[in-house]
């Protein structure tokens, strides 16, 4: 319909068509407004992808990358059957803006990996001694809910004039991720989201530790494996020990996805630091609880810049499910200023634990004020029984009932009023 895209203009048309397609349909007018403005042109292309894709309901499970890579004027170089002499290309799984995902055999080991290729413009600009320095340190974490790096490489283009081919490897994970979870469950279980929360947090608080931040936290980066989160991906992540003192950061393209963004990532600030991941994690917990996304942001900077400032409403009100405590955990994971966010993703963990245990003691008090209640209950109609029972008999005075006015325990006290109140 539009005939070929060059790779600069789709780089713009790529992340503004993502975003329109992760929205629900009465959504994407506002967003192309608001991405568009005045630019006629930008519209109509991405008013006609979006309708492209609308004809066919299998592609809107595709990335916008895949479903239109005929359209680009310049395809990719084919990537080698083999890699690093030792790795086998089965066939490509995913694809994203950054790198193209393939499963692949290792006989060395009897395993099936999964191989991420960084793009050729992403690996030119990250630069070879850049990116294997980034991935020596990814390559360091062990943690439990990281998914680890088995390996690394460049593949010299035979080609004249052809980029290398940058490389990193991983374990190929089977299981589902979060996202695929979220499309059959959008609200999920306000345990199970402070559950996998956690864990994503310590696991995020790990790896700052570590000097290491992953720039993408989304649905999609989240593997669940035997019930537990597993964070993929940190291989492309800049190591905040480097970012702020060289000078290719300024020229690198936005990494992560539009909205997960932190305000500082969106507008392409340099000193991005934990924060911002921790920023990121407060959305996908949010959207978790409520089904929704609390941001939408394009990918462009100029945009993002004017994107609204007004906070979403707290989750709590959302979902009825949702503690106090815990919608204010999220909803100060999401503060746009980085000042009033968790400072460590450590402190957001801990309040996701001390959220679950204020509903716990909140549950623990209302039981043991409804057995109180019963007993105390009980206790009442018995001695009204037994006291009507004795008519007109003479009073015992051998008898003797002591009302404990004093009581330790909270869950005690219905028995004392219900005592008083007995010999009243």
């Amino acid at each position: 319909m539009m005939g070929s895209l060059s790779p600069e203009r789709w780089s713009v048309l790529e992340p503004l068509l993502d975003a329109a397609l992760e929205l629900d349909p009465s959504l994407r007018a506002a967003f192309i407004d608001d991405a568009c403005r005045n630019d006629l042109s930008l519209r109509i292309e991405v008013t006609a992808l979006i309708v492209a894709c609308e004809r066919g309901n299998s592609l809107l499970a595709t990335p916008a990358v895949v479903a239109f890579a005929p359209l680009l004027a310049e395809p990719s170089p084919e990537l080698p059957a083999e890699l690093g002499g030792r790795y086998h290309i089965v066939r490509e799984i995913g694809r994203g803006g950054m790198a193209t995902v393939h499963l692949a055999d290792d006989p060395k080991h009897s395993r099936q990996v999964a191989i991420k290729v960084l793009h050729t413009e992403v690996a030119r600009m990250t630069g070879r001694d850049r990116f294997i320095r980034e991935i020596e340190i990814a390559a360091s974490l062990s943690h439990p809910h990281i998914l680890p790096l088995h390996d690394s490489g460049e593949v010299l283009s035979g080609q004249s004039g052809e980029h290398s081919f940058l490389y990193f490897v991983s374990p190929f994970a089977a299981g589902e991720s979060l996202r695929d979870l979220l499309l059959r469950e959008p609200r999920m279980r306000v345990s199970e989201v402070v559950r996998l929360g956690r864990e994503i947090a310590l696991a995020l608080d790990y790896a700052h530790r570590q000097g290491v931040i992953h720039l993408d936290i989304k649905p999609g980066n989240i593997l669940l494996q035997e019930g537990h989160a597993v964070i993929a991906d940190f291989g492309i992540a800049r190591a905040m020990s480097t970012v702020g003192d060289d000078a290719v950061v300024a020229a690198m393209p936005l990494m992560g996805t539009p909205s997960y963004m932190s305000p500082e990532q969106a507008n392409g600030a340099t000193d991005v630091d934990a924060r911002s991941d921790i920023y990121s994690l407060g959305c996908v917990l949010y959207e978790m609880l409520t089904g929704v996304r609390p941001f939408v942001r394009n990918a462009s900077a100029e945009h993002s810049a004017h994107a609204p400032a007004t906070l979403p409403r707290d989750p709590a009100l959302v979902n009825r499910s949702v503690s106090r405590e815990l919608g204010r955990a999220i909803m100060r994971a999401v503060a746009p200023s980085r000042d009033d966010r968790f400072q460590t993703a450590g402190a957001l963990a801990e309040a996701l634990d001390a959220s679950a245990r204020a509903v716990m003691i909140r549950k623990s008090r209302i039981r043991s004020a409804i057995i109180g209640t019963t007993i105390g209950t009980v206790v009442v109609a018995l001695l009204l029984a037994f006291w009507t029972t004795l008519g007109d008999a003479p009073l015992d005075e051998n008898l003797i009932a002591i009302a404990p006015f004093d009581v330790a325990a909270p869950s005690l006290v219905l028995w004392k009023e219900g005592m008083v109140d007995v010999m009243s």
